[in-house]
């Protein structure tokens, strides 16, 4: 068994957990596929490792997954996305043709993802610039590289692409880009389309209407205390929900959760979007990751309006030194137990048979 899986195993999660029931037929099943950059990406994106790893996700019940493709930035300020060719290691186009081709293998659907990664882990979401020619110049940048996903979303069968990711700074500032943008990446890619905000400001979105789904990468604050009660938790997300069924409604757009995840970590629920990786380097708390799936999943359960669920995350190399023990990966602890029996997977003993 991987040394990872091994070491962070739980009894729960060589099983189905008997009391989550099965999500309805109508909500998109999907998990979040991190590319694996150590040792050159020889474990990575489109290798033998990440075709096992797909054959893995299917056993759980997976029926979707979400491909990151990164596009950078070197600062907050700099009006210019580059592409990653010239790094082999990474999610180079080459990569991402055979993961795709992988995933139909496997008979899952695709979601693709690009994100744009600035320098020194700033967050996306602060790109500014002063004035107006660095946001055309920016915008021209961004198109290039958005319009080149949009041709390999179309060209190797993803029924979603994501068109952008927590750009929160121009949202509402640069309505018209956006919506000019979103008519031309129509006029290359015919599935769906969706936008991934953060779920703080999901609701200043103006132009849900131009998209299919709302997107929301969703980590609000789910308890005030550590060890908090599975129905406190619960209250928490019911009262996130009800906010963004208030903007579906008045969309009349279904929501898609583009992300959601839990550390496994005793800060889980207090502070789900806690980042960068080094964070998951403290104690283990197998029980707030848990409670953080199992609520989130029952609470989804009944609302029609939710189209689907994009967990972050889950490795394509299950040795990876990406992220510790108390990292966001249900892979091998209760969680996981907790996300089969909600997917539908395999709970019998041949379920194991791919991690031995």
């Amino acid at each position: 068994i991987a040394r990872y899986a091994a070491a962070e195993r739980h009894p729960e999660a060589e099983r189905c957990a008997p009391d989550v029931k099965p999500l309805p037929d109508r909500i998109q099943r999907g998990m979040s596929l991190a590319h694996n950059y150590q040792n050159g990406g020889s474990r990575g994106y489109g290798t033998a490792t990440s075709a096992a790893t797909l054959k893995e996700l299917v056993d759980l019940g997976v029926e979707w997954v979400s491909l990151t493709p990164f596009g950078f930035m070197r600062a907050l300020d700099e009006p210019q996305v580059h592409f990653i060719e010239d790094y082999p290691g990474g999610e180079t186009d080459a990569r991402m043709r055979e993961m795709m081709h992988q995933a139909h293998a496997a008979g899952l659907k695709i979601m693709l993802k690009p994100h744009i990664w600035v320098a020194r882990g700033e967050w996306r979401g602060r790109i500014a610039f002063g004035d107006r020619i660095s946001w055309n110049t920016w915008f021209e940048s961004y198109e290039r590289w958005i319009l080149h996903y949009a041709d390999m979303a179309q060209r190797f069968g993803a029924q979603v692409l994501v068109i952008g990711v927590e750009l929160r700074s121009s949202q509402s500032t640069q309505e018209p880009r956006w919506r000019q943008l979103i008519e031309r990446v129509r006029g290359r890619f015919r599935g769906k389309l969706t936008y991934s905000a953060n779920w703080d400001d999901a609701a200043e979105v103006p132009w849900w209407d131009a998209v299919d789904y709302i997107g929301v990468q969703f980590y609000p604050p789910l308890a005030s205390a550590q060890n908090p009660s599975e129905a406190s938790v619960r209250a928490g997300v019911d009262s996130q929900l009800d906010r963004l069924h208030a903007l579906s409604t008045s969309h009349a757009r279904p929501v898609l959760f583009t992300e959601v995840g839990y550390r496994a970590s005793p800060n889980a629920l207090l502070r789900p979007h806690e980042w960068p990786e080094r964070a998951s380097a403290g104690p283990v708390d197998l029980r707030s990751q848990s409670i953080g799936y199992r609520t989130f999943l029952d609470s989804v359960r009944g609302r029609s309006w939710i189209a689907g669920i994009y967990w972050w995350k889950w490795f394509t190399d299950p040795r990876t030194r990406e992220e510790g023990p108390a990292g966001f990966s249900p892979r091998g602890k209760a969680a996981e137990a907790v996300l089969r029996a909600a997917y539908g997977g395999r709970c019998d003993a041949a379920s194991l048979k791919s991690r031995e």
